[in-house]
């Protein structure tokens, strides 16, 4: 199954848990989360997607949950869908901006980041898709931050 890379239920949300409880314990910032998905071949060649959480900003920790990182290639475009969940009662305006890589991890598209706004309502969960602009797209990066006022 497309998006769900080297890891299994356990062991994402294992790793989803480590990369939230390091966000926490470290210093807290404005940069937010992000999270990562990589195109890359098992030892059958096989396509898996590689994913990392980074937390930057224990505030945002507390209110948003990174579920699952998904992609797939359409023709030889990428496309990327990210489902966020809500860990607080009330409604959670966030911004989110995709930036897109190639296999050798450069840049591709980089005058097309857009900030778009996003709203999450307690307890919920939505997801969050992007495409890439560029066919050499292999690696996504989406930067969520709290809204601006």
């Amino acid at each position: 199954m497309y998006g769900l890379g080297k890891y299994t239920g356990r062991a994402l949300a294992a790793l989803l848990l480590t990369a939230s409880i390091l966000g926490v314990a470290g210093c807290g910032t404005t940069a937010g989360i992000e999270a990562t998905g990589k195109n890359d071949w098992d030892q059958d060649g096989a396509r898996i997607l590689v994913k990392n959480v980074v937390i930057n900003n224990s505030g945002l920790a507390g209110d948003i949950l990174v579920v699952d990182l998904k992609s797939a290639m359409s023709g030889d475009i990428m496309k990327a869908q990210v489902t966020l969940r809500s860990k607080d009662r009330d409604t959670v305006n966030i911004q989110y901006a995709f930036n897109w890589f190639d296999a050798q991890g450069m840049a591709v598209g980089s005058g097309t980041t857009v900030w778009k706004p996003f709203i999450i309502y307690g307890r919920e969960a939505k997801m969050i898709q992007g495409v890439a602009p560029d066919p050499r797209a292999r690696e996504f990066k989406l930067h969520i931050r709290e809204a601006e006022e």
